[in-house]
């Protein structure tokens, strides 16, 4: 694929496969025991979420670049009408059921912890603050917060989006190399060594946004695509990915996250740059793009599912890790395509309203 075919793709056909291969990473990670596998990848499947995040800092300044290049300016109110439409509706119904289920059974176990959790997850907030019940919704906070920030320096501040940028990677890369640990702890007490956001920081996203603008440049997509453009870079990428996720150590912060972080943006970078890589056949296969598409969707309902199935094998006398998580994966499908069928999907057609 050259430059203007690049530019001119409007579907990356193997994301939805990251996607895919993202959620069933975060989902093995919560429905099976620590330590039920030899290889240190099998109970580090968090880092689906930082692959979500690399992709989705990717995408959304992709789109916006090539809206600026369209109309000559972006739309702020287009994007974020888009971005509600999307991520706004299933979310704040899940937290509304929840929220009628516990005023209806406040004695039940979970009622104080989630009513009292309840404002940071309305405001997108819980990866500031350590929370119990719906825990795994910090990463979607992380991700608001990005929508609510990034766009804006996009159309106002274009000359220094690079510098801003590399300042974000550079403060982020300092609090994962603990530089920063004292005044952490003094600000936020002992939350600080368990907060999701502080191992992870914003360096993924920032780092799908920098790719972002290096292959809108003619430039630096000539660059890469010498790098990651080969047929079998997919593959390289891939391999990359997997053995750094199998470093051989109990912290993976410091140099481990950041070199995992960097394989997952060059992996990312071999999958957009051409379209027919060695991978492409596993991540465009249909059922594996279905859950792609359904993802957002099974991130809200895995926590659920997993909780299901876990209970509903204990009643069989099944405690097996395998089991447990073809059973969440059963579940979370099949209550996530009910939800995107008659509820998101329909949503979301509102969106053609406001494309540029």
């Amino acid at each position: 694929m050259n430059f203007q075919e690049y530019r001119n793709r409007k579907v990356f056909r193997s994301l939805d496969g990251i996607r895919a291969a993202s959620i069933l990473a975060v989902i093995w990670h919560h429905a099976t025991p620590r330590g039920a596998f030899a290889m240190p990848m099998f109970d580090r499947g968090f880092l689906g979420v930082d692959m979500f995040f690399v992709l989705s800092g990717f995408l959304i300044v992709t789109l916006l670049l090539r809206e600026r290049d369209r109309n000559g300016r972006i739309s702020l109110r287009n994007f974020y009408a888009r971005r509600t439409l999307r991520i706004f509706p299933v979310y704040y119904a899940v937290l509304g059921a929840l929220t009628l289920l516990y005023l209806w059974k406040p004695h039940s176990g979970s009622a104080s912890a989630f009513l009292s959790e309840l404002p940071f997850y309305v405001t997108y907030t819980s990866n500031w603050v350590d929370t119990t019940v719906l825990a795994a919704t910090w990463s979607l906070a992380t991700e608001e917060q990005f929508y609510l920030i990034w766009p804006p320096i996009e159309r106002y501040l274009q000359s220094a989006v690079i510098p801003i940028l590399l300042t974000g990677i550079g403060l982020s890369q300092l609090i994962n190399f603990g530089v920063f640990d004292a005044q952490l702890h003094r600000v936020l007490g002992e939350s600080a060594n368990s907060l999701p956001i502080l191992q992870v920081t914003f360096t993924p996203i920032c780092l799908g946004v920098l790719l972002a603008h290096l292959l809108h440049n003619q430039r630096g997509f000539s660059i890469l695509a010498r790098f990651s453009g080969g047929r079998f870079q997919a593959l390289l990428g891939l391999v990359f990915v997997l053995i750094s996720c199998n470093l051989p150590t109990a912290d993976i912060s410091g140099w481990n996250r950041l070199i995992i972080h960097l394989s997952m943006a060059y992996l990312l970078a071999s999958l957009v740059v051409r379209e027919d890589h060695l991978l492409q056949r596993i991540l465009a296969f249909s059922p594996i793009r279905r859950i792609g598409t359904i993802s957002y969707g099974m991130y809200l309902f895995h926590i659920f599912a997993v909780t299901a199935a876990l209970k509903i094998l204990d009643r069989v006398s099944v405690h097996n890790a395998l089991a447990a998580f073809i059973l969440t994966i059963i579940l979370t499908v099949m209550l996530s395509e009910i939800s995107f069928r008659l509820f998101e999907n329909p949503i979301m057609r509102w969106k053609r309203r406001f494309s540029s």
